[in-house]
């Protein structure tokens, strides 16, 4: 039949031939029985009763994750290997995979192993003599607003600095390059020759063979029943044929990774939650190219690929459906689902549009498959919290064949080495807290994660479902107050306060923008009543974190650089660092007593700070710790009449004097008692943060407020502590740096104490850098000749030039009324153009040069800075 939106209910008659899904869609019906030959049974495993009693590692799952860690195991020599697979190899979602292989990703972690799994694609037949089918056709994004070439023009400023071919092209360009798309209603578009596409089971099974040829057991039909510690690690997974004792777990089951954490014990979050993705499939299409690129027409919710001679429009729903909430159902190989022409009616107006020739071509298929996402649609990946050497490998979001043939590499570095080649805090399983496991809360994300793939990524973009899923206990004040909320973790957090109640102008603002954002006037105000007069802001998130015993001066001098022995009632900014001498903490700790520390860390290391701790325990309790964050609610009262206020409220001196920077006292504010004050605002400000216990802190709020009203007192949100922390170059763990830095890259230091008589952790490797000197440094830029109100805006990921050359890429950003200008922070490395290799960054390298920073290829000269600039202390009579 023909494809005819105006006639959609005739679609419901198209004969799907169910019984032909696994391989209709892919290949012709004429080679069905020749693929079963040629490949299936070129990959024989074990017979179910060969379970062997033991093995090094345990994969979980025969689809592309799993292979791939497999094959790369046993390509490092580590060979005592068992996979197993419920089913038969690649019957979860892989089968059914598009096969797009994109090398173009922003974040450098996902653009590296897109690079490898492309690189790997192309020359694994020559290992394992079995065609991937991969081949390089090229791929085209297209745009259809400006905000969308805005984007565009975002990835091709990136990937001019990585070397990667591109090329922006005009609308008529890209009716030369594809002359069966419509043209005429688009922006422009950008061109990458070195895409692909690849056969996603053809690959998989050629992973089976290589690892199979090395040693490895591939096992199917054994399902994993539950994995056991002992001692905190794995130690044992029992099957539907029995146990098979191991030293490491990987979870690489799909869709189905979720269920096998909650058999765990003790039980492994993997959050992760299955939708309906669908493509459609036509007959032969006249003239089409094998060769030709594959399509991404972002605003439709497609993409188009070349699929047996005829065309595949793959959708990503803007509202997806979430599938087997109660529970996947049992003999889910090679699953495919009911057709539903009325969700995937938006997709196919797009495809009916972008193709004209769709009207005429006949359809071979509306399929629908499981694919699983998770809540921020970045996969899973690393060592669980809850378990050592339980290593998760799941959610991928769509992007499994795209990424796993680099990551299981890295996997593999991870179990044979202890540590990967790169850093991969992005997609650790550590970033999500366990409350984002619950299913509730999954199955609305979803609705919203899967159709954010294609979704213009607007800085700051926030997820509007699944929201409320952990509130503060000022939440309701808050919004009374005109907070609009951001998430982290799923904590809900104020980012910024409207004037009025305006949910017009706040959908606007949610929208997102790449210029100067809507809510510009309202953060601009928050930011001078911090820099003036008394701002408020609830800082509640902060992990909050208790360390008491005999021995806890002496855990933490050996896990922080800093002195930690230092006076009862003082405050020390330290990190914790790995044997590298890179942050795996970031934290204010106060001390309260002799063997008693309160400590302070970002949201994000709720549960990598926690762990981290743990790990180094004493194993004679003479230590403990204990998370008291949803205990306490946290009030950053910060301004030059800060202190000022407060004091009407308490009688505890709080002047400088007495309150010193960086100090600590409890104290109490009317009513309240046993509020922990810490004379530090994580903005440069004078003022300090109160952690209030939670039945104080309505009571509290309103005094400080009432109190304040005088001097002009307001409420504040994480936008403008933005600004203030980035002006004074504060940099914050997570956003500017990470378990890959150490605090001489950073400018810290002089938070490092060699001389303290502790061995430290990393100390070694900080006595090697700093005779060596560092090879790249954080450094903070200020934006010329840049006007805020015309120009587009730097929001962090954009090139860093020096003379001429790229050298590194901003972090954070962030307006400063002060300086009236933009101010960035970002990454600069000296590499060697001609050797690639890496040199030391000095204090000249830095300050004497010439700098540009590419804002969707547009340069921006600024001025480099190692020190933070002098503000201004008032504000502009101009504004």
């Amino acid at each position: 039949m023909l494809l005819h939106s105006s006639d959609m209910r005739s679609m419901l008659l198209i004969q799907s031939s169910h019984h032909l899904t696994r391989l209709a869609c892919r290949y012709p019906l004429s080679s069905l029985s020749v693929y079963h030959r040629s490949y299936r049974r070129s990959i024989s495993t074990e017979h179910q009763d060969t379970l062997p009693q033991e093995a090094r590692v345990v994969i979980c799952g025969g689809g592309i994750a799993g292979l791939s860690a497999a094959y790369h195991l046993a390509k490092l020599g580590l060979n005592d290997v068992v996979l197993l697979e419920q089913g038969s190899l690649t019957c979860g979602t892989t089968w059914h995979a598009a096969g797009l292989v994109g090398r173009l990703k922003m974040k450098p972690l996902l653009f590296e192993l897109a690079n490898r799994s492309a690189r790997l694609y192309e020359t694994l037949e020559k290992d394992t003599g079995l065609s991937t089918g991969y081949k390089r056709t090229g791929s085209l994004m297209v745009a259809q607003t400006k905000d969308r070439m805005t984007d565009i023009k975002r990835n091709a400023a990136i990937a001019k600095t990585r070397k990667l071919e591109f090329h922006l092209l005009t609308p008529s360009e890209i009716c030369s390059l594809v002359p069966w798309i419509r043209t005429d209603d688009l922006e422009g578009g950008l061109y990458v020759p070195e895409d692909g596409v690849t056969d996603p089971t053809n690959t998989a099974l050629s992973l089976a063979r290589g690892a199979k040829d090395r040693g490895v057991k591939l096992i199917e039909g054994v399902k994993v029943k539950e994995v056991i510690s002992k001692n905190g690690s794995v130690s044992r997974v029992e099957t539907s044929l029995g146990s098979i004792k191991c030293q490491y777990f990987v979870n690489a089951a799909g869709q189905w990774g979720r269920d096998i954490g909650l058999c765990s014990k003790p039980m492994v979050n993997v959050p992760m939650h299955t939708t309906a993705h669908m493509y459609l499939v036509t007959k032969e299409l006249a003239g089409m190219d094998v060769n030709t690129p594959y399509v991404r027409d972002f605003d439709s919710g497609n993409y188009l690929r070349e699929w047996s001679g005829g065309l595949m429009c793959g959708a990503y729903s803007p509202k997806a459906k979430p599938i087997f909430h109660d529970g996947i159902p049992e003999h889910s190989e090679f699953l495919s689902l009911p057709e539903d022409w009325d969700h995937f009616q938006y997709h196919l107006d797009g495809f009916l549009h972008r193709v004209p020739a769709a009207e005429k071509m006949e359809v071979r298929q509306l399929f629908t498959g499981p694919e699983c996402f998770t809540p921020d649609a970045n996969f899973i990946f690393g060592e669980a919290p809850e378990m050592k050497n339980y290593i998760v490998m799941a959610g991928f979001s769509s992007l499994g064949i795209t990424m796993c043939g680099g990551l299981g590499e890295m996997l593999a570095e991870l179990i044979v080495f202890g540590e990967c080649s790169l850093g991969y805090w992005l997609v650790d399983p550590h970033r999500f807290s366990p409350q984002q496991n619950n299913k509730t809360y999954l199955q609305d994300r979803v609705t919203e994660v899967e159709g954010s793939v294609y979704k213009l990524q607007y800085p700051h973009r926030e997820f509007t479902t699944g929201r409320k899923l952990r509130c503060c206990t000022l939440y309701n004040r808050l919004a009374q107050e005109g907070a609009v909320f951001g998430q982290s973790m799923g904590l809900e957090r104020p980012m910024w306060y409207m004037d009025q109640d305006n949910e017009e102008f706040v959908e606007k603002v949610v929208d997102g923008a790449f210029s100067k954002p809507s809510w510009f006037a309202q953060v601009k105000a928050e930011y001078w009543a911090c820099r003036e007069s008394i701002c408020l802001m609830d800082m509640s998130p902060f992990t909050k974190l208790e360390l008491q015993g005999s021995e806890a001066s002496s855990l933490l001098q050996r896990l922080c650089p800093n002195n930690m022995d230092f006076a009862i009632g003082g405050v020390v900014h330290t990190g914790m660092l790995n044997q590298h001498g890179c942050y795996e903490n970031d934290c204010s700790v106060a001390r309260m007593d002799h063997d008693r520390y309160f400590i302070i860390c970002p949201t994000i290391q709720r549960i990598k700070g926690f762990n981290w701790i743990m790990k180094h325990l004493p194993t004679d309790s003479s230590v403990s710790v204990n998370d008291v964050s949803g205990q306490y609610t946290s009030l950053n009262v910060l301004g030059p009449k800060a202190r000022e206020v407060l004091q009407k409220l308490t009688t505890t001196p709080l002047s400088t004097a007495s309150f010193k920077p960086f100090s600590f006292k409890e104290l109490s504010i009317g009513y309240a008692r046993d509020v922990r004050a810490m004379s530090v605002t994580h903005a440069g400000e004078d003022g300090m943060v109160l952690h209030i216990p939670n039945e104080y802190a309505v009571h509290v709020y309103d005094l400080i407020m009432n109190a304040g009203s005088d001097y002009g007192i307001r409420a504040a949100g994480y936008h403008a502590l933005r600004w203030l922390r980035v002006e004074k170059f504060y940099t914050y763990w997570g956003v500017d740096f990470n378990n890959e830095h150490t605090p001489f890259e950073i400018g810290r230091e002089m938070r490092v104490y060699f001389d303290k008589g502790v061995e430290f952790i990393g100390r070694e490797a900080l006595l090697k850098q700093q005779r060596e000197g560092v090879k790249r440094r954080l450094v903070s830029f200020i934006l010329e000749n840049h006007n805020v109100d015309r120009n587009l805006w730097c929001w962090g990921g954009e090139p860093i030039y020096r003379n001429g050359q790229p050298m590194g890429v901003t972090t954070s950003s962030g307006y400063s009324p002060s300086l009236g200008s933009m101010v960035c922070l970002g990454w600069l490395h000296n590499t060697d153009p001609h050797s690639g290799q890496s040199q030391v960054v000095t204090h000249d390298y830095v300050t004497k040069a010439k700098y540009e920073i590419d804002i969707c290829g547009q340069m921006f000269p600024a001025k480099a800075n190692l020190y933070p600039p002098k503000l201004m202390s008032k504000q502009p009579l101009h504004g």
